[in-house]
């Protein structure tokens, strides 16, 4: 691979962004690149970082690395270090590091732009959010605070697409002069030399770091000049969305909006994927002729995928609506807002960004917990991440609340997702007091936190992030998924069963074939058969089982196993999802009349899946990030063994009680 100038990407200087986590670095980043970047995990830690050619800096062709978010060249937690050796020893370690600085905070966001100086580094600073300065009626010098860093300062705005060029201008100063092409090898002659982290570190102490704040003050006040009346400040206030009682509210209402949204708005987009799909498997099915083969790439394929990608649009919502939040400022004022209850349970504010992820995804949920400086917080924030609902359970949720809400009254299955969401917090807030309280030793907790501005949020970078996360998901998943369901369907389809034994059982499906009854002849029936005696207590046949088992590959897999052992063979119901609401509605217990999905079973079903931790990527991730198996193998037993227990104590008292 090489650019337009036939050089290879590899051979162009490269280019680290640096600056804490509020001050636009990702932004920035995503412009530059656009989508064509890849995420590496740095070595020897599961944090990734993204690194990408820029595209929109033509007087300085680059290599753009995004690391993690970075206050200090001293780290406070392990997310920070990680930054830190990536920067000064790390094998993609950059040749320039482009500071960013919120207009905004300037002295603070350029203390670490001065210890980059320090240590050697070729630096240039971006001044990023210059529009919200200028509502304040101040603007930045850049020539002014260009000549007080001496460095190269260039302001710019990526949520605008405002300032880029400038920003290559000012890396261009940085580099040699008549520089060869490609660009020499890291270490070599003519090239960059590396800073030496040990000799900046030893010379760091509370004088020195006095002496920086003193300088940053002054340099701020002379660079950043009046530009005009101040704009009136316009909707919500912190006074309003950090009260103890309308910030809660307006909470809460956010939370039930976009769960609301999830169940009621999607609807009518998954209607259409199902549909869809159900015409391709219709079509390979009448294109092809029948066989073995064509049923697999049908039923057991594009089945399988299917049955969960119709769930898509609600996981885009959820991304949607979770980054809008994040790009307006919400979410920080939403971690200050916990900070007080979680300090009840033996955390801070600084777990809310880690658990809030959690309702994406526990495995990026648990990287972003190196943030938290304090061990015995960072692993008991770990510890409950997986009892909040990722976007995995989304699907499961969905298709079993589905089940239970009425058609004509979408609003109650939004009520209930957002009272499942809310019970998965309640749980792990349990959780959270029970273990702390047995821990008193728990060392020393700070919460520090640096709040953005309120601004609004423009709705091409959410969307672009949406889509982004979106795909990661996608491509997360879809292997994972192909591969089970490929699996599934080839353990329920053999051994082939002789054409004698295709005969109608009673007490089977309704609209019987000979698809349930070479399904019921399988080694998938025999595992599940073999474990029903489990099963059976929660309200699920050996079937249901089934499906359980492959749900702990990954939870959303248990989906497209359920469209697999119960489907029905009805031409007049095409959507994948109406056949298997269909069957699930008609199926019964093997030899009896009983029907296996009930009030009881369905609501047994949700909260084993609300609390067990069914995910084996995450047990890997709980592994890496606290360094052993003691934790996730306690989360495995504890979480799996008591969503069992209290799912079967729910659907027994259920039916003792007369609810079927």
């Amino acid at each position: 691979m090489h650019t337009r100038d036939g050089v290879s990407p590899e051979r162009l200087p490269r280019v680290a962004l640096a600056g804490s986590a509020n001050s636009g670095k990702t932004t920035l980043f995503n412009l530059l690149t656009g989508s064509h970047y890849t995420t590496v995990n740095y070595p020897g830690s599961t944090v990734e970082y993204a690194l990408g050619t820029a595209k929109r800096m033509p007087d300085f062709p680059c290599r753009v690395m995004d690391t993690p978010g970075l206050t200090s060249l001293i780290p406070s937690s392990p997310d920070e270090k990680v930054t830190v050796d990536a920067l000064f020893a790390g094998a993609n370690r950059p040749d320039f590091v482009v500071a960013m600085a919120d207009a905004n905070q300037l002295s603070r966001h350029l203390y670490l732009a001065k210890q980059l100086q320090e240590t050697g580094f070729a630096v240039a600073v971006a001044v990023t959010m210059p529009d919200l300065l200028r509502a304040r009626g101040k603007r930045v010098n850049a020539a002014k605070l260009s000549q007080l860093l001496d460095c190269p300062v260039a302001v710019l705005d990526p949520r605008k697409r405002e300032g880029v060029e400038e920003l290559g201008l000012a890396l261009a100063k940085l580099a040699p002069p008549n520089p060869p092409t490609p660009f020499p090898p890291r270490g070599g002659e003519g090239g960059v030399k590396y800073p030496d982290y040990a000799s900046f570190a030893s010379g760091v102490n509370e004088e020195k770091v006095r002496d920086y704040y003193r300088a940053l003050d002054e340099i701020e006040r002379l660079s950043v000049e009046d530009a005009g009346p101040a704009e009136e400040p316009r909707g919500f206030t912190d006074a309003v969305l950090l009260h103890p009682v309308y910030g809660l509210a307006i909470f809460l209402a956010a939370m039930f909006g976009i769960f609301t949204s999830i169940f009621w708005l999607a609807s009518p987009f998954m209607n259409l994927i199902d549909a869809g799909f159900g015409l391709l498997i219709a079509g390979v099915k009448h294109s092809l002729p029948a066989s073995w083969i064509t049923d697999l790439l049908a039923d057991g394929l594009i089945g399988g995928a299917g049955a969960v990608l119709v769930f898509l649009p609600q996981i885009l919502i959820l991304f949607f609506a979770m980054g809008w939040l994040e790009d307006s400022g919400y979410l920080a004022r939403g971690a200050a807002l916990v900070d007080k209850p979680l300090s009840k349970i033996g955390l801070n504010g600084k777990s809310f960004v880690p658990l809030l992820s959690g309702y994406a995804c526990a495995i990026p949920a648990m990287m972003a917990a190196r943030t938290i400086p304090n061990r015995f917080e960072r692993r008991l924030t770990i510890f409950i991440i997986p009892l909040m609902s990722c976007s995995a359970r989304l699907p499961v949720y969905a298709l079993l609340l589905a089940f239970l809400t009425p058609r004509d009254q979408p609003w109650i299955g939004g009520l209930a997702l957002t009272g499942l969401y809310l019970m998965g917090s309640v749980l792990g807030a349990a959780v959270a007091t029970a273990v702390s309280r047995f821990r008193p030793d728990k060392g020393f907790s700070d919460f520090i936190l640096e709040l953005p501005a309120l601004r609004r949020p423009v709705p091409r970078v959410v969307l672009a992030s949406t889509y982004h996360k979106a795909m990661q998901y996608v491509r997360k998943a879809g292997l994972t998924i192909i591969v089970i369901a490929l699996g599934l369907w080839v353990l329920t389809h053999t051994p082939v069963a002789p054409l004698a034994r295709l005969t109608p059982p009673a007490g089977g499906l309704g609209t019987t074939s000979r698809e349930y009854v070479a399904v019921s002849h399988s080694y998938a029936a025999d595992i599940g058969r073999f474990i029903e005696p489990l099963t059976r207590p929660m309200g699920l046949d050996w079937r249901g089982g089934v499906a359980m088992i492959c749900g702990f590959a990954a939870r959303e897999v248990f989906v497209s196993a359920m469209a697999l052992m119960y489907r029905v063979e009805d031409a007049d119901q095409k959507g994948l999802t109406k056949k298997l609401l269909a069957s699930m509605s008609e199926v019964k217990f093997e030899g009896t009349n009983e029907r296996v999905f009930t009030t009881s079973s369905v609501l047994g079903v949700i909260l084993f899946f609300m609390i067990a931790l069914q995910c084996l990527a995450t047990v890997a991730v709980s592994r890496h990030e606290t360094g052993g198996w003691k934790l996730p193998g306690l989360q495995l037993l504890a979480y799996t063994g008591a969503a069992y227990m209290l799912s079967v104590a729910l659907v027994q008292g259920l039916r003792a009680m007369g609810v079927s």
